[in-house]
């Protein structure tokens, strides 16, 4: 089965639903995505359905549990270092690639992985988009420089976790701890089976959704916070009151203001804002047919959904007039609950929302709070003030977010 263009698109609430979930096993990505990446990324929950996509999802899932996420200790020795990073004296600087150096997985002196990392995933995107015509690529010899680099930084890991599985079954025994022992993805695997290549490819279809969903996120945070000094100042006060309180899970959740920021800058700026399904078998969607387009709508087996994210989430019949400013105020109390419509799926929902959805909530919340305690207030030092979007295997700012901070006073 060969899909060759996108031939269905929906920005239709209840087709998003039946495509995610009531009608998830009518819809795939197999066959779109399967090995069009290889050799940087092969088979995962990122290319794969079936049981193998089901066997790889439930690998992943205990990494992403409550007591992993809410591992603020870890996080914050990140957080520190990347606040160090941030110049004091009320410079300008871009944050979008200061941020995605936070990413706890990768050290923070490897500069070249992460140049090699945002071109293969830069090529992978091309290469998704060429579909039947990515043979054009075939003679790119950049490509393939990148991803040897990322290959040859995750199969140092992958050997690392394969010998620490020898050591540990060596005696016949598995290691006691006093307490349960953390998840780690990569251990956990190394434990199924001992084969680098196999380890690599899931670890790679992990990583790579996952490693700049929360930079890109809180980036776009910035950039809107930049242009908004009034909300800065409204967050900045909240965040004030915490006083000495630790920084905790359960405080972070009751943070309206943080909250309300992300949700709004999550509204406009979707990690992924068009996700493509392919039809597995002949199905039907909800609506979209007849000739007011509410009627349900036949789909062929082999056929191309694009499920237009971006458009639902500015529709200015489910968000108002203003549905394409940035107004946190929208999510005070009262609100529509547009989560429960699926009018508002920044991570999608179903079967394939993204299981590090609490993960980049939190740390979201977290980094929001540490720079707006240390930071007074922010500007924008950017001379473009739209958002214009650069489409990778995310979407982010093509200009980058230019701004300044402005450091808080000791008296504070």
């Amino acid at each position: 089965m060969k899909a060759l263009s996108v031939s269905i698109q929906t920005a239709d609430a209840e087709n998003i639903q039946a495509i995610s979930a009531t009608k998830f096993n009518d819809f795939g990505v197999g066959p779109i995505r399967g090995n069009i990446g290889a050799p940087f990324l092969d088979r995962g929950v990122f290319t794969d359905d079936g049981e193998f996509w089901k066997h790889s999802r439930a690998l992943i899932r205990p990494t992403f549990n409550r007591a992993g996420i809410a591992d603020l200790n870890s996080f914050e020795r990140h957080v520190g270092r990347f606040l160090a990073l941030i110049p004091k004296d009320s410079s300008a600087f871009d944050m979008q690639p200061l941020v995605k150096r936070l990413t706890p997985l990768t050290p923070f002196d490897t500069a070249e992985f992460m140049k090699a990392f945002d071109y293969s995933l830069l090529g992978l995107a091309l290469r998704l988009l060429a579909g039947p015509l990515k043979f054009l690529f075939f003679f790119d010899p950049t490509w393939k420089k990148a991803y040897t680099k990322v290959h040859a930084f995750v199969d140092r890991h992958v050997a690392h976790a394969i010998e620490k599985h020898r050591e540990i079954t060596k005696g016949g025994k598995p290691i006691s701890h006093a307490a349960p022992p953390k998840y780690i993805l990569l251990h956990e695997m190394a434990a199924e089976t001992q084969d680098p290549y196999y380890l690599r490819s899931q670890i790679l279809n992990v990583f790579f959704p996952a490693r700049d969903t929360a930079a890109i996120a809180f980036g776009n945070i910035m950039f809107e916070l930049a242009r908004q000094p009034r909300i800065w100042q409204d967050l900045r006060a909240e965040v004030l009151r915490i006083g000495s309180q630790i920084i905790t899970f359960e405080l972070l959740k009751s943070l309206k203001v943080v909250k309300a920021v992300i949700n709004e800058t999550l509204r406009l700026h979707l990690p992924a804002s068009r996700i493509t399904r392919v039809a597995l078998r002949d199905t039907v969607l909800p609506v979209g047919g007849g000739g007011d387009g509410r009627s349900p709508l036949f789909v062929t087996k082999g056929q191309l959904v694009e499920m237009d994210l971006f458009t639902l989430q500015r529709d200015p019949d489910i968000w108002g007039h203003d549905a394409h400013e940035f107004k946190p105020g929208r999510w005070d109390e009262g609100r529509p609950l547009w989560e429960a419509k699926w009018q508002y799926e920044p991570f999608l929902g179903g079967m394939r929302m993204c299981p590090a959805q609490g993960q980049v909530l939190l740390q979201l919340a977290y980094l929001l709070v540490r720079v707006t305690q240390e930071f007074e207030s922010i500007e924008n030092r950017d001379e473009e003030i739209n958002y214009i979007e650069e489409i990778k295997m995310t979407v982010e700012s093509r200009n980058g977010v230019k701004i300044a901070l402005i450091p808080a006073q000791c008296s504070d």
